[in-house]
């Protein structure tokens, strides 16, 4: 992307720029996204299974994940290859921070356009969260991420348990060296392009 922000840029003005210059993903790129978070999970998954053979107890390791405004990668291919039962969403509540939702069951249309659990589905915790799947405008190779400036999602991000992996996905050509952070923001322990996914090496600051 040319002519990007400047040092002093603030997050406004990187998602002006990056809404302005926002170009279509095509079908390819947006397979192997969901190709390489799949093996991240199935890895994640062999990496998680209790010792001798145990089963996970009921409701534990829950992916969450998003359904996809219209210039966002897609996630819905990766809950058809690896079950729906296995992921869960956010609605978004008339009042007060987002909650989470298995990704089965009823939906209603957000006011974005996307589907969410209406409000009679079963509410989940936020400690039922194994791992995180994350939108966000843009990102930087330290873990930063540019949301759409509500605070929803970093709100729910910060009660996660303190383990749970949370995966940045974007494009890679919206991944940038550094963006504009602030106290309040969570940062992300991996990002996912469709190069793979990749972890991001611990800050030394």
């Amino acid at each position: 992307m040319s002519a990007r922000p400047g040092a002093d840029a603030s997050k406004a003005d990187w998602r002006r720029r990056v809404r302005d210059h926002r170009r279509p993903m095509s079908a390819e790129v947006n397979a192997a996204v969901v190709a390489g978070l799949r093996a991240f999970i199935e890895a994640f998954d062999e990496r998680s299974t209790p010792v001798a053979g145990r089963p996970m107890p009921p409701g534990a390791n829950l992916i969450l994940f998003y359904r996809a405004m219209a210039d966002e990668l897609s996630l819905d291919g990766l809950a058809d290859g690896l079950g729906w039962q296995r992921f869960a969403v956010t609605r978004t509540p008339p009042a007060g921070p987002l909650t989470l939702h298995p990704a089965i069951g009823a939906m209603e249309q957000h006011r974005y356009g996307f589907p969410q659990p209406t409000a009679a589905a079963f509410e989940l915790q936020p400690r039922h969260i194994s791992l995180a799947l994350v939108p966000g405008v843009a990102f930087d190779r330290l873990g930063t991420r540019l949301g759409h400036g509500v605070g929803y999602f970093d709100e729910l991000l910060a009660r996660l348990p303190g383990d749970c992996p949370r995966v940045g996905v974007a494009l890679s050509e919206l991944v940038f060296d550094r963006l504009p952070s602030e106290p309040h923001d969570v940062p992300m322990t991996h990002l996912a392009t469709e190069d793979g996914v990749v972890a991001i090496a611990p800050s030394s600051n």
